[in-house]
């Protein structure tokens, strides 16, 4: 397989990873916003999400998981990478629907439009858990905020790892302005993550298909050489 970052082009409603991989949400989806990824494992009791995007995205991506036969009702849980904007406001939308959302404890309630939500159980680095059909690994990799988490999951038969904003594609670290934000960790959770077999790599502003690891590696060569001193507005 090449070795390819997927990105949605301009109108077109996220896309299909695996046959039951999906994207529907995703950085430059509302005008004027800043949404991120949010990815879709289908399973056959129900939905699980990565992240969850924004209020003002919801309708939005409602649309988008239309197109591909995917419906809100059956989301049954959410997980979270960290606690930003972009990543965690929407879960109110879920919530009161009964899904289930993890995350870790840092991330406290989720409050957007005047509406708060709470984490229905905390995750932490080490856990294992099923859910929808899938085994999940957890894996705390703090530096973007302390409370960063990726999954390890297995999803038709290739091991994909939901890194969050660990780092982007550019293999620059995002948002630097969370209180918790550490360039050291993020290093230290990269080259974790090396350690890890997966063949593919999702992460909060988009994926990479058959990467194993080289985006990570392309990082840490550019912490090595001071690279990562740049303005970016992405969380």
């Amino acid at each position: 397989m090449r070795r390819e970052l997927i990105q949605p082009a301009p109108g077109e409603p996220g896309g299909q990873l695996l046959p039951d991989l999906f994207y529907v949400s995703w950085l430059g989806m509302t005008p004027g916003k800043i949404d991120c990824h949010v990815f879709i494992l289908r399973g056959k009791p129900g939905l699980l999400l990565i992240d969850c995007g924004t209020p003002w995205g919801h309708e939005q991506m409602v649309r988008n998981m239309a197109h591909w036969g995917l419906k809100p009702e059956d989301v049954r849980t959410i997980l979270l990478t960290h606690g930003h904007v972009d990543h965690v406001t929407g879960g109110y939308l879920f919530q009161r629907r009964g899904v289930e959302i993890l995350g870790h404890r840092e991330i406290g309630a989720l409050a957007a439009d005047g509406q708060t939500c709470r984490l229905d159980g905390s995750l932490a680095d080490g856990d294992r858990l099923s859910r929808c059909g899938f085994d999940i690994e957890v894996i705390g990799t703090p530096g973007h905020t302390r409370g960063c988490l990726s999954f390890l999951i297995k999803v038709n038969g290739a091991r994909c790892l939901f890194s969050g904003d660990v780092i982007m594609h550019d293999g620059r670290p995002g948002w630097t302005g969370d209180p918790g934000y550490n360039a050291a960790d993020i290093v230290a959770s990269l080259k974790r993550l090396l350690r890890v077999d997966f063949q593919h790599v999702c992460f909060g502003h988009g994926a990479i298909m058959d990467d194993r690891g080289q985006l990570f590696r392309e990082a840490l060569a550019q912490a090595a050489r001071n690279d990562w001193e740049r303005p970016t507005a992405t969380t």
